[in-house]
């Protein structure tokens, strides 16, 4: 007996080191055979959300007990042993089970040989699963000893499986809520990014990159409703390449593909299997090809109507068929309104700018030597800027600066400006005025407030020879600096009555002649080494003429 209770507290502390079910199980199993000459046990845990037993964990079964134990459902109100067990927390010795009423039909016959033992796992005062612990018939039945001896032994595998079980659900819980708290930040940086920038280049990458990052998905793609077509914004694939069919810029015609198939019935489709690519529509056949097996299309819709569709794939076969669409949905939302927004702040600054610009021209056709202008020169500047890395504001406010520099113009008259020769002292002073003019013109708009340093100090030298206020270095503002070397190029590259158009090398050179004299040096040589890099590709379009005396035509 002392040789047992030694067995029995060693058996204890090995269970109590154990941290997998699994583990507790087969080890428990390994004692009651050493302990209490066990055939078998087979080990049930109790579902409470389905108020039932869960398959068996078992361990020396016969094989042809497994395909039972491990498929038929133990639903207490079926089975009067389990439900006594349940409502008395007591264990029940059979042993005759082949003649029991307790147990179904199916199970007396399988255990009519055998002499079984049901002991409930109970914790915290619920009973949270059932052993069952066969002996052979040779034996005699369980004695009472004994019988105390696996009550103790699953007794206390019961207190260290509710443990495991409180940990991992702790766990569970845990992570669940760090996934719930990382859709909420994600949704709140989305929110951000959305409400801290009108590009709608911005939105599209900033959803991209949370849906990818959120869904864990191989292919992403945001697509909008264009006539009677889907035009594909932006789309990614990890490091799969992107079918031609669903590149950026590519149309989806009208089928029945998940696209199109969310886009009329105005909700999520998924197709959470695909078939062979035979019976697909051609958009979805060219996912299949690239891997994937599921797919999702979320609408993006706006005041009640379809704006477009987020369309999502992955290479698991089912990804989307497991309840996660409601995080994407309050993205595609977000998204839906954010694009919507962009697009119609799109609309209004287009109307803006082709009204300024229409007042650009207006002054840039009173003199067939200017015509084109100042569109030029908004044109490098804004390139000017970029190079200079500034941020998407500010070229913004240089781009404006370019195209209405001159707008104080329309105040000078049109023999002046068309003047075949260089002018006179008594002509000079109504021009040197045209900076102020534009400020005057243009300061009762408040947008372009902003601006309005750029056109005044435009003729203004770095070394404080330039007018209207003759500042100098940077007391003279970036964007006024950065309109004056594009100004200049645009002149000296210019064919004038007056004299002949430079090459596009002899106007970078004549810039660094008059760095640090005329213009910041730091803009002409940022301006250089843009032409210089570029090959001046993104400039002969601008100036053709440029190109063709360095070639001699």
């Amino acid at each position: 007996m002392v040789d047992t209770f030694n067995e029995v507290i060693e058996g204890s502390e090995r269970l109590s080191g154990l941290a997998d079910v699994d583990e507790v199980v087969k080890d428990l199993s390994r004692l009651l055979k050493k302990l209490v000459k066990s055939r078998w046990i087979a080990v049930y845990f109790f579902d409470r959300e389905r108020r039932d037993f869960a398959p068996a964990r078992s361990y020396g079964l016969p094989s042809r007990f497994v395909p039972v134990f491990r498929e038929m459902p133990l639903v207490p109100d079926k089975i009067p042993l389990l439900k006594g067990m349940l409502r008395k927390k007591q264990h029940l010795l059979l042993s005759d089970p082949g003649a029991s009423d307790l147990l179904p039909p199916k199970l007396r016959k399988l255990l009519r040989n055998l002499t079984l033992l049901a002991v409930p796992m109970v914790a915290r005062n619920q009973v949270i699963g059932a052993v069952f612990v066969a002996r052979t018939r040779e034996l005699p039945p369980f004695s009472p000893d004994e019988v105390a001896v696996i009550r103790d032994m699953v007794s206390h595998a019961a207190l260290i499986v509710s443990h495991i079980q409180i940990f991992d659900e702790s766990l569970d819980m845990a992570l669940d809520l760090a996934g719930r708290i990382d859709v909420i930040l994600t949704l709140d940086e989305i929110n951000k990014a959305i409400s801290s920038s009108l590009s709608r280049d911005k939105i599209l990458g900033t959803a991209m990159e949370h849906v990818e990052r959120i869904t864990r998905c191989e292919f992403v793609a945001i697509l909008q409703v264009e006539g009677n077509e889907l035009a594909v914004m932006a789309s990614h694939a990890g490091e799969l390449p992107v079918p031609d069919a669903l590149r950026t810029g590519a149309r989806l015609p009208r089928g029945r593909c998940a696209a199109w198939n969310a886009y009329r019935n105005r909700r999520s489709t998924s197709v959470v299997y695909m078939e062979k690519a035979e019976s697909l529509a051609a958009v979805d056949r060219a996912l299949y090809s690239l891997g994937i097996r599921s797919v999702l299309a979320i609408p993006l819709v706006v005041r009640d109507e379809v704006k477009g569709v987020l369309l999502l794939g992955d290479t698991e076969a089912g990804k989307f068929a497991r309840g996660e669409t409601f995080t994407i949905e309050k993205i595609a939302s977000q998204m839906a309104v954010a694009l919507e927004n962009a697009r119609l702040y799109e609309d209004m600054r287009s109307l803006f700018i082709n009204t300024v610009a229409s007042l650009a021209n207006a002054i840039d056709a009173k003199s067939p030597w200017t015509k084109g202008h100042s569109e030029r020169v908004m044109h490098i500047a804004a390139r000017i800027a970029k190079e200079m890395g500034l941020s998407e504001l500010e070229v913004e406010r240089v781009r404006l600066g370019g195209l209405l520099h001159d707008i104080g113009k329309i105040g000078v008259i049109e023999a002046v400006l068309e003047k075949p020769a260089v002018l006179s002292d008594d002509e000079f002073p109504p021009l040197r005025a045209h900076p102020e003019k534009g400020v005057a013109i243009l300061s009762p708009i408040a947008q372009l407030n902003d601006i309005l340093p750029a056109i005044l100090h435009h003729h203004e030298r770095y070394d404080g020879g330039g007018y209207p206020t003759g500042l100098k270095e940077e007391e003279i503002p970036l964007a006024a600096r950065i309109v004056a070397v594009a100004d200049s190029f645009d002149a000296m590259v210019s064919e004038r009555p007056y004299k002949k158009g430079y090459s596009i090398s002899e106007a970078i050179a004549e810039l660094r002649r008059g760095a640090g004299d005329q213009f910041d040096p730091k803009v002409v040589e940022c301006f250089a080494r843009y032409v210089e890099r570029t090959m001046g590709r993104e400039l002969y379009a601008i100036f053709p003429q440029a190109f063709r005396k360095v070639s001699g035509e």
